[in-house]
């Protein structure tokens, strides 16, 4: 059901994140932030360094790829998109769980993460409380964001 991203995943997992975009972002966010968020993965560097530079966890069902969730070595959740046709099911939170528990078992005592609006609601199901919001761009759109944590207590 859970495995780490492979080269040979690179072509799904760029058309999982901009399905996610293409379909959920239109109830958030803006015509032009949807076109500029979604061409982030035609930067083939790029997009290969933002899936490959962390542990990348693939949930799988039976037949296909459902979502991914990139954990990087600080606590960093880089990544985590669900294809759109498993959205509210419960695979993101089943995700999350499973990149933050790989991340208890390696000594992590933080998390934290940077979410979209329509991500906020799972990693808050997940523990994570927002510490402040924040403005990004891609090219000339702006972005608002959370910037959210959770903390491991002993």
């Amino acid at each position: 059901m859970f495995r780490l991203a492979v080269d040979s995943d690179f072509e799904i997992l760029r058309e999982i994140y901009r399905l996610s975009i293409q379909k959920l972002a239109p109830s958030l966010y803006s015509h032009d932030q949807v076109i500029a968020w979604s061409a982030f993965p035609d930067n083939f560097a790029k997009f290969h360094d933002f899936i490959f530079q962390a542990d990348t966890y693939l949930l799988k069902n039976q037949t296909q790829i459902i979502g991914f969730c990139g954990l990087q070595s600080d606590g960093h959740i880089a990544s985590f998109y669900l294809h759109p046709d498993f959205t509210r099911q419960g695979y993101g939170t089943t995700l999350l769980t499973h990149v933050l528990e790989k991340g208890i078992s390696q000594g992590f005592k933080r998390f934290y993460t940077e979410a979209s609006f329509f991500s906020q609601p799972v990693f808050s199901r997940c523990g994570f409380e927002i510490v402040a919001m924040e403005t990004v761009k891609y090219g000339d759109v702006s972005f608002d964001r959370y910037k959210m944590e959770k903390t491991i207590k002993n």
